[in-house]
């Protein structure tokens, strides 16, 4: 059973997905269960994960393998943008190739391969204790500039949960936007 600041923690991090989420099926092309589509390829971003180590989400998307030659691989494509991903900052912890096979009919069966990027963000990642102590002392004459939140009695603690909320945001945010153009890059060479 998970503790209450785990609870909390699951709780305003999903918030901060959940309002990437919703921002990129406005700006992209929406599709079902909270998918988009970013030229041609369709992204999804996991619920969230709160773990022992922290906080952990999946990003993953197709791999648009009717648009690529008939040289292109599907593992050639799964390969090309891995490597782009193992090259920035912020490395993925995982980057894993999915099948999916899903019943239609019968006899009929649709099958789709996925990049799948995990990405775990420590306590330490996401903020910083020492900052908000001061941020602390500067709310203490105003605390009523802090949004309430059920549950959280200290300044600390609501100070704590809307910097989970925010810098796994921007967090988020430049993790998908490095995938998209990762892609982007790989499907221009393997066209």
């Amino acid at each position: 059973m998970p503790t209450f600041k785990e609870h909390l923690f699951q709780e305003y991090a999903s918030k901060s997905l959940n309002r990437l989420r919703s921002e990129l099926c406005n700006k992209y092309k929406p599709k079902k269960e909270n998918r988009f589509d970013c030229n041609g390829i369709t992204y999804e971003i996991s619920p969230v994960r709160v773990t022992k180590d922290g906080i952990e989400f999946e990003i993953s998307s197709k791999i648009p393998f009717e648009q690529l030659s008939r040289r292109a691989s599907k593992e050639k494509y799964f390969e090309s943008v891995k490597g782009i991903m193992l090259k920035k900052e912020k490395q993925p912890s995982a980057v894993d190739m999915d099948n999916i096979v899903t019943s239609l009919g019968q006899n009929e069966k649709k099958e789709r391969d996925y990049v799948r990027l995990t990405y775990s963000y420590s306590e330490n990642e996401l903020y910083n204790s020492a900052e908000i102590a001061k941020k602390v002392e500067k709310l203490k004459k105003n605390p009523d500039s802090i949004p309430v939140i059920a549950g959280v009695t200290t300044i600390f603690g609501r100070l704590v949960l809307l910097s989970i909320e925010e810098s796994l945001y921007k967090k988020a945010k430049e993790n998908i936007q490095s995938f998209i153009n990762a892609n982007d890059e790989v499907m221009e060479k393997h066209k």
